[in-house]
C-alpha cells in the first residue's frame, strides 16, 4: 500500500483532530501528521502557546495509543521544539500575504522545510539522541538555530 501525504483541509482536519480527541490512528501519525499538527496550533494559537500544546499532548496521544514515554523512546522535547521553531518560522514568512492553512501547509509540506533530517543542521545525532535531549530542551551544539540555514 503506497501512503500519500495528506493535502486537503478536510484530510488535516481529521489529523488535527484525531490529535486533539487521541483517537488518531497510531499508523496515520506519521512524520507529515506531526508536521500539520505542529503547523496548525502555531496558525491558531501562536509560538509559545502551540509549544506548550505540543509538549503537553505529545506525551498523552503517545499513550493513549499504546506507547511509552521513557528516557529512550516516546516523546523527544528537543525535537519537538525544533519542529515548533521551525513551523513558526515558516508561518510567520509564507502566511503574511493571507494564504489559507490549507495552502501555506501544503507549501511547507513540499519544501525543504518538512525534510526530517533538518535537525541535523543544528545538531549532531549523537548528542541529539541524548537523554537530556529527550527529557528537556538543549541548545544546538553545531550551529545556532537560523531558519537561513535551512
Amino acid at each position: 500500500m503506497e501512503y500519500s501525504i495528506p493535502s486537503t483541509q478536510k484530510e488535516f482536519e481529521h489529523i488535527v483532530d484525531g490529535f486533539r480527541s487521541k483517537t488518531l490512528p497510531v499508523s496515520e501519525w506519521t512524520h507529515e501528521a506531526h508536521l500539520i499538527t505542529g503547523l496548525w496550533h502555531v496558525a491558531e494559537l501562536g509560538y509559545e502557546n502551540a509549544l506548550a500544546e505540543m509538549q503537553l499532548n505529545i506525551p498523552i496521544y503517545n499513550e493513549s495509543v499504546g506507547g511509552k514515554n521513557t528516557d529512550y523512546s516516546g516523546y523527544h522535547d528537543t525535537i519537538t521544539v525544533f519542529w515548533i521553531w521551525l513551523l513558526n518560522e515558516f508561518w510567520i514568512k509564507y502566511s503574511a500575504d493571507e494564504q489559507s492553512f490549507e495552502r501555506v501547509c501544503n507549501q511547507f509540506l513540499r519544501s525543504k522545510y518538512s525534510d526530517r533530517a533538518n535537525a541535523f543542521i543544528f545538531y549532531s545525532k549523537d548528542y541529539l539522541f541524548t537523554k537530556e535531549a529527550r527529557l528537556g530542551y538543549v541548545e544546538p551544539d553545531i550551529q545556532p538555530l537560523d531558519f537561513e540555514k535551512i
